[in-house]
């Protein structure tokens, strides 16, 4: 697998090849797009909790949380999953307290995502 993925993002992007019967291509076009689409997703949980949506804050921090999973992007994840507990538990205000770490590890994520699809293999989107 590609040199530049961490052992959990490799093993998570092989799974994914493996579901799609070796589909290296859609693996690498889904996780280009997932993290185009970070920056918005970003912004739409900033919104749903500058709004006291509650609702739409669970649905945005379930889909990163789900999503980074799949990529093996864990620290997302685990950023997301903490978000979203402290919204079940504490409201809207309990998940506002997790806005910079979800954000700052979704930016990260995105770097990292670029830098695996740049390298020799996944380049070819």
């Amino acid at each position: 697998m590609n040199p530049s993925l961490t052992p959990t993002m490799a093993a998570a992007w092989q799974s994914l090849e493996d579901d799609l019967d070796g589909d290296r291509a859609a693996v690498a076009g889904f996780a280009g797009s997932w993290a185009g689409l970070l920056p918005h997703r970003t912004g739409a949980l900033l919104g749903a909790l500058a709004h006291a949506d509650a609702d739409g804050a669970r649905e945005v921090l379930l889909t990163l949380a789900v999503t980074a999973d799949m990529l093996g992007m864990d620290r997302l994840a685990e950023a997301a999953t903490q978000g979203l507990d402290a919204l079940d538990h504490e409201g809207v205000a309990g998940a506002q307290r997790h806005v910079d770490q979800i954000a700052d590890e979704a930016r990260s994520a995105a770097i990292v995502v670029a830098g695996a699809l740049a390298q020799e293999g996944w380049s070819n989107l």
